[in-house]
């Protein structure tokens, strides 16, 4: 019996694989690529909520957005990604737990010490997903 082939949309045009036993690399890549797209549009729209909430401090609307914006629920939890993917999630959402208990308890000058925290874990997070598919050089 042959084995099955996989045709896989989306990952560099369409890519007919051929399964065999143990050969689940590529297929485990295209699983996790939708993951990691969405953490990455998740870290941005965060980021930017963060630069609105530093520019209306005092918007209450804008607040409830960086509220809203903060939560983050269990399918964003790269627990397959690369060590490094996994540690700067947990620090995103660390600095993003910090944040929300700050904004929540009108500490509001140790707020913007919060969304700067956050925003440079967010860019360190977002950099390395955006670069996740370049391969290192070799000098």
């Amino acid at each position: 019996m042959a084995a099955p082939s996989v045709v896989l949309n989306g990952w560099a045009g369409a890519v007919t694989y051929r399964r065999t036993w143990g050969d689940d690399a590529l297929l485990a890549l295209h699983r996790h690529r939708p993951l990691l797209s969405r953490l990455h549009r998740k870290a941005e729209a965060l980021d930017s909520a963060c630069l609105r909430a530093l520019g209306h401090p005092h918007d209450h609307a804008v607040r409830q957005e960086l509220l809203s914006a903060l939560e983050w629920d269990a399918s964003y939890r790269p627990e397959h990604a690369r060590p490094q993917i996994r540690n700067l999630f947990k620090e995103v959402h660390d600095h993003s737990v910090v944040l929300s208990q700050h904004i929540q308890s009108g500490a509001s000058h140790l707020a913007s010490d919060s969304i700067a925290s956050l925003r440079r874990s967010l860019g360190s997070l977002t950099h390395v997903l955006a670069t996740r598919h370049k391969a290192p050089t070799k000098d």
